[in-house]
């Protein structure tokens, strides 16, 4: 696809213009295409679609991202990604004319600073013909006006430096040409007016370049109060004097400072020098901060910036490294002392007073265009003196430097993996990299894509050429001493992390080493609150604090409202490094336990809002934090989703760390929602891992709901194999207990097992046991009615629809859930599955739109398909074809989506059914042979002989004897290893005959 936001915005695919959406569709598309590969925080996005957001915004906002992809689904359905803050788009393939524009801008001011005018001409006018009017015409609104000023800054500079190249080629025909209309359109930019009488002079229009600087003069004046600066009082002093004029105007040459060091060679931060070298060329933004953790490259980038921009500055460049992370920062006015030497002024001349000296220097300043770079700043009072009036100014710091209001601020990311690679290329040879290309990915991986980390390991390398590139991996994936191997010579990470973990005060510092053992990648604020068992406010103001040493790195908030936090894994490594040198094991083991609790206390709540607690989890459960207990209650299963990946790393937590009935409960805490959700990878391994450490307590209920978890997960993933060895464990751990309750519940799941492998004899034993010890006073109710539900599953199964039916009445009527829980929806679904086999398709449309309508209510993909499926059963009983038609394909797209094969194989089943009855055989096998070879991989063997019995009918109606004969014995064969007869079939009735 090709973007445009260079006039109005525009799409194309194939050279076809695509249709851009509404208004705010394409405020957010342009938003997002203005920071393509950076993060866009849904809040970002909601503020500036609104001055005042409703109530439904983030709905709202998550239709626009959803109209959006389905618009661009055929050219790219992986656009737009979600992220657990916001949104991101990923350019990849796809043009965009604003990339392009910024590309071939910054080759043209490389060009220009080359000496190579011709080129750097003829590359910017290349940039220059993208624009196709004024950026976002079609766009309203303050937003879109404030993008749109930001680009026309940008295509401001480039049409200067084409001026000044072709200033420097005598080219004053196509200077007089384009300076006009810039004029126009910035009738006070004194640089523009510079330009316009430099050309006319040097074409021999002395008398038309005096005028332009009397009509600058007057507009200045008149308009805004103030005169002309040195620069263009200067041109007019050279051309009235007649002196040759080109490229600037001849001055008295002053001091030329050339401060800056050698910059060493960049990798991956083209786009960024772009950007920052581009507002700061032309003076689009005289301050620029660049902020980041130590080691992330911002000094780097300064220096590398500063080089490019030496035409741009041609009175000089005056350099310091302010020490801030270090224990002596420099003294400001040590450094403007520094500064004037270099300017030209002589001890006898330099003020002794601090705040004459700032005016000293502003004074100098003034007098043309010079940058000046500041590294590593400590603090807003540190830089401020050091600010000029007039000119440009980059600022590195560790801090963010919040009261520098006027700043432009550039937050310095970390690599990305192909330009770390490069970088580690770079260093150890691209020879030694191709021939151990994941040796290389993992490192640069394990690095963090720290460019200081990446350097440090390419000179270990470099030092070492015959060791292979899989040995450091090694050394580096280890558990504990990555640190170690990040250090060569006066290089080293650890080192570089220390000096600002060291300027911390205690209670940050403390907060700062507990953060260290979350291994999660993200986590929300309360996480700080347990952490130090500190107010809100107290922990809201540590994170700030570090923050703003980029210790920490703020996400922004979540889609659930919740503001989230990072640590560079190099950073948390360091953490925990420290922490175990300083905290007692004591104080450290106290903080995690409250961590744990809190995770729980909010899953625990979450998955009770669900409808169908875990329930028992055998440990105290505390009130939840209030913030995470507040983004929680207000949208429960967008809570699950957004803090998956941290509730499964606590449960390994817990687990590694001793605290078996804090696994236990966490892991049944998330299992109805994993098991909604269908995230059965993370399911069953936070099962298992719970399961290792519970097991050897011995018997106990902790371990009977864990195994009743591990065996639906089974269930779910449709593995039946491991199924009876799961059940029989936890029927043997609660009789062993004496726990009646438990028993019943360890019966159930042993007679479903039974009733998954086909042994159905053994299915109604173990079931009818569940039923009548359910029946005794002191178990709960809901026991018999899960019994009643689960021998009725097993009697429809057999083909026993009648009594399938009765138990199933009676399971409803002893049902005491609330009309809208899951466990009701599922009652109702095989309830419903029992009358259609009962032949009262009408009654079980009744029941099934109840448990349907449920479904989607609470979010649950997995139940709405199977429901969907069997209402088309119902349709195809009662000869509805299109409606049954329709609800297949909605019941095949959910079940692709959450990716159960069972699931699936039952809707190309009923398809199957539903072209048969509409005498549509050829694709009735199709259907039908795929739902097969779907139940013979999982091994569903009544589910086998089901199709097969189809088939078989299909077939010989066909024709086809040989083939219905084959599929006869199949279904036969396993009907008689099963112990049932053809009513196990399910055959609708017009194959049944």
């Amino acid at each position: 696809m090709e973007f445009g936001l260079l006039g109005p915005v525009e799409v194309r695919h194939t050279g076809r213009l695509l249709p851009s959406g509404s208004g705010r569709e394409r405020l957010v598309l342009a938003t997002l295409l203005v920071d393509a590969g950076r993060s866009i925080p849904a809040e970002l996005l909601i503020t500036r679609l609104w001055d005042t957001p409703p109530g439904t915004a983030k709905a709202q906002l998550h239709n626009l991202i959803s109209g959006l992809r389905r618009r661009f689904r055929a050219a790219d359905p992986a656009l737009i990604e979600t992220r657990p803050a916001g949104y991101v788009l990923r350019l990849g393939p796809h043009h965009l004319d604003l990339a392009e524009f910024r590309g071939l801008a910054g080759r043209g001011r490389a060009a220009a600073g080359a000496g190579d005018h011709t080129a750097a001409a003829a590359l910017l006018d290349r940039a220059l013909s993208l624009w196709r009017g004024p950026a976002l015409a079609d766009l309203a609104g303050a937003h879109a006006d404030e993008i749109r000023e930001t680009l026309h800054r940008e295509r401001l500079a480039a049409a200067e430096t084409k001026l000044d190249a072709a200033l420097a080629l005598g080219d004053f025909d196509t200077v007089l040409r384009e300076v006009a209309p810039l004029v126009a359109e910035n009738p006070y930019a004194e640089r523009l007016y510079r330009r316009q009488m430099l050309a006319l002079a040097g074409a021999g229009r002395r008398a038309e370049a005096l005028a332009v600087y009397r009509r600058a003069y007057r507009r200045l004046v008149d308009d805004i109060g103030v005169e002309p600066g040195p620069l263009l009082r200067n041109a007019e002093r050279q051309i009235l004097l007649g002196r040759p004029t080109g490229g600037t105007a001849a001055t008295s040459a002053p001091p030329v400072p050339r401060q800056l060091p050698r910059p060493a060679a960049l990798t991956g931060r083209d786009p960024l020098l772009d950007e920052v070298a581009g507002r700061l060329d032309g003076g689009a933004s005289p301050v620029i901060l660049l902020v980041g953790p130590g080691g992330i490259g911002k000094s780097g980038l300064a220096l590398a910036a500063g080089h490019r921009l030496s035409p741009a500055f041609p009175d000089g460049q005056l350099y310091a490294d302010l020490r801030g992370s270090q224990d002596d920062p420099a003294d400001p006015y040590r450094v403007l002392e520094r500064f004037l030497r270099a300017l030209g002024v002589e001890s006898a001349g330099m003020p002794r007073d601090p705040e004459e000296r700032v005016t000293l220097y502003r004074s100098h300043l003034a007098r043309g265009r010079m940058l000046v770079v500041l590294d590593d700043a400590a603090d807003e009072a540190q830089v401020r003196p050091l600010l000029p009036g007039s000119g440009g100014v980059l600022v590195t710091s560790r801090r963010q430097l919040a009261a520098l209001l006027n700043a432009d601020r550039f937050a310095v990311p970390a690599l990305r993996a192909e330009d770390a690679i490069r970088l580690l290329a770079g260093g150890v040879g691209d020879a030694r990299v191709a021939a151990e290309p994941q040796a290389a990915a993992e490192i640069v991986r394990l690095c963090g894509g720290l460019p200081l980390a990446v350097c440090i390991v390419a000179a270990r390398l470099a030092l070492r050429p015959d060791t292979p590139l899989d040995e450091l991996r090694e050394r580096l994936a280890a558990e504990r001493g990555r640190l170690d191997e990040l250090a060569v010579g006066d290089l080293d990470v650890r080192a570089t992390i220390a000096l600002s973990c060291e300027a911390l005060p205690a209670d940050a510092r403390r907060l700062f080493l507990r953060l260290g053992v979350l291994a999660t990648a993200d986590w929300p604020e309360w996480v700080a609150e347990v952490l130090l068992d500190a107010p809100p406010e107290r922990a809201r103001a540590l994170l700030g604090r570090l923050t703003d040493v980029h210790l920490v790195e703020s996400l922004g908030r979540d889609g659930t409202g919740q503001e989230r936090y990072r640590l560079h894994e190099l950073v948390a490594e360091f953490a925990r490094e420290r922490q175990a040198a300083e905290e007692p094991p004591a104080e450290r083991d106290r903080a995690l336990e409250r961590l744990l609790t809190g995770w729980l206390a909010l899953a625990s709540e979450a998955d009770e809002l669900l409808g169908d607690p875990a329930g028992g989890l055998g440990v105290e459960v505390p009130a939840p934090p209030g913030s995470g207990a507040r983004a929680m209650r207000a949208g429960v299963l967008d809570w699950f989703e957004t803090e998956r990946a941290g509730l499964v790393t606590a449960v390994g937590l817990a687990a590694r760390t001793g605290l078996p009935g804090l696994a236990g409960a966490l892991a049944l805490s998330l299992s109805g929602f994993l098991g909604n959700r269908s995230y059965t990878d993370d399911w069953e391994a936070t099962l298992h891992e719970a399961i290792a450490c519970v097991r050897p307590l011995g018997p106990g209920p902790l371990l009977v709901q864990l195994l009743g978890g591990l065996y639906n997960c089974h269930l779910q993933r449709d593995e039946y194999d491991p199924l009876p060895a799961v059940a029989a464990e936890q029927l043997s751990v609660a009789r062993r207990l004496g726990d009646r309750e438990l028993e019943v519940r360890s019966l159930r799941n042993a007679g479903l097992a039974e009733v998954r492998v086909g042994r159905f004899g053994a299915a109604f034993d173990r079931l009818r046991q569940a039923v009548e010890a359910a029946r005794d006073t002191g178990v709960a109710g809901s026991l018999l009615r899960d019994s009643l539900d689960s021998l009725a599953f097993a009697a429809w199964e057999a083909g026993d629809a009648a009594t399938a039916v009765a138990l199933l009445e009676e399971a409803l009527a002893v049902d005491a859930a609330p009309a809208g829980s899951l466990r009701t929806a599922v009652l109702r679904y095989h309830y419903g599955l029992a009358l259609i086999e009962a032949g009262r398709p009408a009654d079980a449309e009744r029941a099934l739109t109840a448990a349907l309508r449920t479904g989607q209510e609470v979010g649950d993909d997995l139940g709405t398909a199977y429901v969907e499926q069997a209402l088309a059963d119902a349709d195809i009983r009662r000869g509805r074809w299109p409606e049954a038609a329709a609800r297949l394909d909605r019941a095949l797209a959910g079940h692709r989506k959450v990716g159960q094969p069972d699931g699936l194989a039952e809707t190309l089943r009923a398809m199957g059914d539903l072209a048969a009855a509409e005498g549509r055989r050829a694709q009735a096998v199709a259907h039908l042979r795929q739902a097969l070879d779907i139940w013979r991989r999982i091994g569903a063997l009544p589910q086998v002989a089901r199709a097969s019995a189809r088939l078989d009918r299909i077939s010989a109606a066909a024709g086809d004897e040989a083939a219905a004969l084959a599929y006869r014995r199949e279904w036969r064969s396993i009907l008689a290893g099963l112990d049932a007869d053809d009513a196990a079939l399910h055959l609708p009735p017009f194959l049944a005959g």
